[in-house]
C-alpha cells in the first residue's frame, strides 16, 4: 500500500503512527542543519509542527490571521469581552465536540498536558448510572438507553422502540418501503440495511488491509454514496431515503462513497467517544502555553502572498494586518506582541497549515506545480452549522423523555440534536445542540441571520419532543432567548444561544475537507506532496486521510515536520 495511505489502517496496526506517538513522547531527533521556518495557521498542525522542530532545533515563526489558536476547535464561553450565556458555568462546543477512543495522537497529547477527559456518549443512557460511572470511570458503564427519538414523516418514536427486533418500521416511519420487497425490508432498520451491503467490504478489508485497502479505491473510488447503494443493491429508492435520513448520509449522497466507508468505521455505535472536560479549546490553549508558542507567533495576519526568491532560495510572505491593536490587547490575551515586522524576514522553509479553501486567495510565486493547483482549486470543503440554545432547566434529563446523553434524528431543517454528556448530575442550566447539519443542509440556515435560527431550532425542538401544546410552550419558556422578544433583534449581544457556521467563517472557509467521489485518488497524493523543491509542505485535517478529526491534524503536523527536519533521515517510513 502506498505510504500515502497509511492512515487507512487502525492506529494498532500503522506502522507509522505507532512511531509518530514515540516521537510525541520523545521528540523528534536534533537536527544537524537547523531552519527557519515558516508556518502559516496556529490550528493544531501548525502548532504540533512547529513545538516538534523547536525541539529539534529550529527557529519557528507563527503567523495567524485570528487571535486565537485552534482553528476550529473553538468552545463558546462567557469572557469579560462577551456573554454567550445567562450561567456562566456552561460552555458549548463550536467546532471539535468529541474524541473517538481509537484517536491515540490526540489522546497522548491530552494526557501529557494534563487534561482530563470524560465519556460523550453518542447514545443516550442512564442517568444514574452515567452519574457514578463519572465519579469512578472504574464503575461499569452506564446503560444504554436509547431514549433519545426519531421524529421523521411526522412521526415520533423513541429509538429504544425504534431499535425492538419486532418493530414494524413502515408502521412507526411511514416510508411506504415497497411491498414487492417486503421479504427484503420486513423490520429491517436503516442501519442494517446499511450493514448489510458495507459488512462484506469490511470483511474483505480485515482480510488484508494492506493489500485490498487499494483494491477497494479502485473498485469504488469514482463512486458517490447514491450510486453505490442504488447499484450494489436491491434497495428502493424509499429505502435509500430512509438510510440516508437515519444514518446521516442524505446530505452527503453525492460525496464519494469511500469517504462514507471511512467514516462508518469511525462513527458507529460501538465507538466510544470522550470530551475534554472543560471544553475542547482548553487542548490548544494549553497546548499553546506548554510549548511557549507564544514566543513564535504573529496574531492577526492574514497571509496574502507566498513567495519563493529563486535566487536566494528564500522564502518571505505579503500579509494583511487584521486589526491595528497595541500591546495591552496581546498581553491581555495571554499572548506576545511580536515587534519585527514578519514582512520583513526570510524564511528557508514554510510549512501550510491553513485549508486549501482559504490558500485560494494567496498569491503564490512562482506557482506551485499544476497538481497541486489542482488539488487547491478541486478538494472539496463541506458546509456544518451548529445551532446551541440554552434552557434553565435540564427538561430533557426529566420524565417523560428521560435523554441524557445521545442524539435525536429528524428531517425537520434541525436535523441533528446533541443532548450534553457532562455536568449531568447539576440540575440547573444546560445547552443543548438543538440543530447540527453538514452540507446543503446547513446552507439552509446559513440563508438565516442568527436569531432566526436561534427561533425557528427552538421551535422545531418543541415540536419535536411533544404533541402537547402546554408542554411545548413549557420547553420554549424554558429556554433563555424567550426572556427577550424576536421583535427586538440583536442577534450579536442575544444571550442563551450560540451558532458558528464553518462556511461562513473568515478564517475556516468550510468545515472539513470531504472528498467529491474520485477525489482521494486523483488528489490525495499532490494535497501532501512538498513544493518548490522541498521548500513548501502541507498539513491540516485536509492533508491527512483522517478529515475534520483533530487526529488528522496532528499527524500531517507531525508528516511535516519530520519533512523540515529530513537530514535525519527518511523517518515518514519507518518501515
Amino acid at each position: 500500500m502506498e505510504n500515502y495511505l497509511h492512515g487507512l489502517l487502525d492506529e494498532d496496526n500503522d506502522p507509522i503512527i505507532q512511531q509518530y506517538l514515540k516521537f510525541i513522547d520523545d521528540g523528534i531527533p536534533h537536527t544537524r542543519n537547523p531552519k527557519k521556518v515558516l508556518i502559516i495557521g496556529a490550528g493544531m498542525a501548525g502548532m504540533v509542527a512547529a513545538s516538534m522542530l523547536k525541539q529539534a532545533g529550529h527557529q519557528v515563526t507563527i503567523v495567524e490571521s485570528n487571535t486565537r489558536v485552534g482553528g476550529r476547535i473553538k468552545t463558546f464561553r462567557n469572557t469579560k469581552d462577551k456573554k454567550y450565556f445567562e450561567d456562566d458555568k456552561v460552555y458549548a462546543e463550536a467546532g471539535a465536540m468529541r474524541i473517538p477512543t481509537i484517536h491515540q495522537m490526540v489522546l497522548k497529547y491530552i494526557a501529557k498536558l494534563n487534561l482530563k477527559v470524560e465519556p460523550f456518549y453518542y447514545l443516550s443512557v442512564d442517568k444514574d448510572e452515567a452519574i457514578e460511572h463519572q465519579k469512578d470511570p472504574k464503575t461499569k458503564p452506564p446503560t444504554i438507553t436509547r431514549n433519545s427519538l426519531l421524529y421523521v414523516n411526522y412521526k415520533r418514536v423513541i429509538q429504544n422502540v425504534y431499535f425492538k427486533n419486532e418493530a414494524n418500521i413502515n408502521e412507526l416511519l411511514d416510508y411506504h418501503l415497497e411491498t414487492s420487497d417486503q421479504n427484503l425490508y420486513e423490520n429491517q432498520r436503516a442501519d442494517i440495511l446499511l450493514a448489510n451491503v458495507i459488512k462484506p467490504l469490511k470483511a474483505f478489508i480485515a482480510q488484508d488491509p494492506e493489500k485490498n485497502w487499494p483494491l477497494l479505491i479502485e473498485r469504488f473510488g469514482e463512486y458517490s454514496m447514491r450510486r453505490f447503494l442504488v447499484e450494489q443493491t436491491l434497495y428502493s429508492d424509499n429505502a435509500i431515503e430512509m438510510i440516508g435520513v437515519l444514518q446521516n448520509l442524505e446530505s452527503r449522497m453525492a460525496y464519494d462513497f469511500i469517504q462514507s466507508f471511512i467514516e462508518s468505521n469511525i462513527i458507529k455505535d460501538s465507538t466510544q467517544f470522550v470530551e475534554i472536560v472543560g471544553g475542547s479549546d482548553l487542548l490548544p490553549n494549553a497546548f499553546f502555553k506548554a510549548h511557549q508558542l507564544e514566543d513564535n507567533t504573529y496574531f492577526d495576519c492574514r497571509v496574502t502572498d507566498l513567495m519563493l526568491n529563486q535566487k536566494t532560495g528564500k522564502v518571505k510572505i505579503g500579509v494583511d494586518i487584521e486589526v491595528q491593536r497595541d500591546h495591552q490587547f496581546y498581553e491581555k490575551a495571554g499572548f506576545k506582541a511580536l515587534t519585527t515586522p514578519v514582512t520583513e524576514m526570510e524564511f528557508d522553509e514554510v510549512i501550510v497549515t491553513i485549508p486549501f479553501s482559504a490558500l485560494r486567495h494567496v498569491y503564490v510565486t512562482p506557482g506551485f506545480s499544476q497538481l497541486k493547483r489542482k488539488a487547491i482549486r478541486e478538494l472539496h470543503y463541506d458546509s456544518a452549522t451548529k445551532i446551541l440554545l440554552e434552557f434553565r432547566e435540564k427538561w430533557w434529563q426529566k420524565p417523560p423523555y428521560n435523554i441524557v446523553g445521545g442524539g435525536t434524528i429528524t428531517d425537520f431543517s434541525n436535523r441533528f440534536v446533541y443532548y450534553p454528556s457532562m455536568d449531568i448530575a447539576n440540575e440547573g442550566h444546560g445547552v443543548i445542540l438543538a440543530s447540527y447539519c453538514w452540507s446543503d443542509e446547513a446552507s439552509r440556515w446559513d440563508s438565516m441571520d442568527d436569531d432566526d435560527r436561534y427561533f425557528y431550532a427552538l421551535k422545531n425542538l418543541a415540536i419535536m419532543h411533544t404533541d402537547d401544546e402546554k408542554e411545548r410552550e413549557r420547553i420554549i419558556n424554558l429556554a433563555v432567548i424567550t426572556s427577550s422578544t424576536k421583535d427586538h433583534k440583536d442577534a450579536k449581544n442575544r444571550v442563551g444561544a450560540a451558532t458558528q457556521s464553518w462556511m461562513r467563517d473568515p478564517y475556516a472557509y468550510g468545515e472539513a475537507a470531504i472528498f467529491n467521489p474520485g477525489q482521494l485518488h486523483l488528489l490525495q497524493k499532490h494535497i501532501i506532496s512538498t513544493e518548490w523543491h522541498g521548500k513548501a509542505h502541507f498539513a491540516g485535517e485536509h492533508a491527512s486521510l483522517k478529515h475534520a478529526w483533530i487526529e488528522g491534524a496532528i499527524e500531517s503536523g507531525i508528516r511535516t515536520a519530520l519533512e523540515v527536519n529530513e537530514d535525519v533521515g527518511n523517518l515518514n517510513n519507518p518501515r
